[in-house]
């Protein structure tokens, strides 16, 4: 294992976390399920996801009292238990959803036994827009208007789509076709085709700037709807380019605010963008999804130099957003993904599922004990 993981003080940081937040963190009370889900998969990945079956009931049962909306019509999760019952404040939301999904699998809380995966679908069939530009999109929330009807709330891109599509496969709605309560999966693929920059990238909406981040959820999208991906050769193409990687003799009379030294072997998002932590994980995942022999075009010794020491808290764990930056779990765990990834035997680190983000542990509990 490679000694410049400081693994056991990445162990404390994610348990830390999950014990309690400070103040300055309670603008992220809306974000409380996605740290659960940072925390706890992190410490798998780490295999040190220590819990007795005591602990993992509670745990589950916390999830279900506190963020589960079930009604007549649907099945979702808030995303805050502060506005619980409140009526209406108190609304449906999809990344609540499907954090809630991945939480109660790594606690292995069979919720297939306790969720009907039909209300979920219809919570899915009723965040999908309809009609106009974003048609086959998927909005973010359910609102209610003056008469006390839920309508949607937010706006539509790729990232939506993923956490639709990603809450699908939770569910098993995708093993067959043709079921009563699907989505729409025609309008979706051509939603996220749409928004393919002429450079192979993805963006937010049509036109827009792409960006790495959107280009790994539309990756996934389409892989989870089973498009040949041998079709993204232009994607590829910009995807590896994300890596910093500029020659000194290229700046060594210029003066150019994007060119740092210490960003090289990191990521950017954007072409002409500095390093970010999370990017190595947007890039490469992708990357591997489309075909893992890709990563065989990345420089994963300088990207490993990036990580374990410009970006890794050597005294308190975790990994920042880039070298200034202190560590949060969203970075750290994308940070501890991507060098599971690239070799998680190297790093003494647990197997990762790319297209979903979970270890591959509970991957295989998924596939094995969720019945529909």
């Amino acid at each position: 294992m490679d000694n410049n993981f400081a693994i056991s003080k990445h162990e404390k940081y994610f348990n830390r976390f999950l014990s309690g937040l400070p103040a300055s963190a309670a603008s992220e009370d809306s974000n409380k399920l996605s740290i659960i889900y940072f925390c706890l998969h992190g410490l798998q990945l780490l295999d040190k996801f220590q819990f007795s079956e005591s602990e993992l009931k509670y745990h589950s049962d916390f999830i279900y009292n506190e963020f589960l909306i079930e009604n007549e019509d649907f099945i979702a999760f808030r995303a805050t238990n502060y506005f619980k019952s409140s009526g209406s404040f108190d609304l449906p939301n999809l990344s609540a959803t499907l954090f809630a999904l991945y939480n109660l699998l790594i606690l292995k809380s069979n919720y297939s036994k306790r969720l009907n995966q039909d209300k979920i679908m219809k919570f899915l069939k009723l965040c999908q827009v309809k009609t106009g530009d974003s048609k086959g999109g998927f909005v973010s929330t359910l609102a209610r208007n003056e008469q006390g009807d839920y309508e949607q709330f937010g706006d539509s891109d790729v990232r939506t789509c993923y956490m639709a599509l990603a809450i699908r496969r939770l569910v098993k709605y995708d093993e067959f076709e043709g079921r009563e309560h699907d989505i729409d999966t025609k309008a979706a693929l051509e939603f996220i085709l749409e928004r393919c920059d002429s450079n192979g990238g993805f963006s937010s909406q049509v036109l827009d700037e792409p960006h790495l981040g959107y280009t790994f959820c539309a990756v996934a999208c389409l892989k989870l709807l089973d498009y040949p991906l041998e079709n993204l050769e232009s994607t590829k193409n910009w995807l590896l380019q994300r890596q910093v990687d500029y020659p000194s003799e290229l700046y060594k009379d210029l003066d150019y605010e994007y060119y740092r030294p210490i960003d090289i072997g990191g990521f950017n998002g954007r072409e002409n963008k500095l390093s970010d932590t999370c990017y190595c994980w947007w890039c490469t995942g992708a990357l591997y999804i489309m075909d893992k022999s890709n990563l065989n075009f990345i420089n994963l010794n300088r990207a490993e130099e990036f990580l374990l020491h410009r970006v890794q808290n050597q005294l308190y764990g975790g990994f920042g957003k880039d070298i200034e930056s202190t560590p949060d779990p969203f970075h750290s765990y994308l940070a501890i993904s991507s060098l599971a990834l690239w070799n998680a035997k190297k790093f003494g680190l647990k197997e990762i599922n790319p297209v979903l983000v979970i270890t591959q542990e509970s991957y295989n509990y998924f596939k094995s004990e969720i019945e529909y």
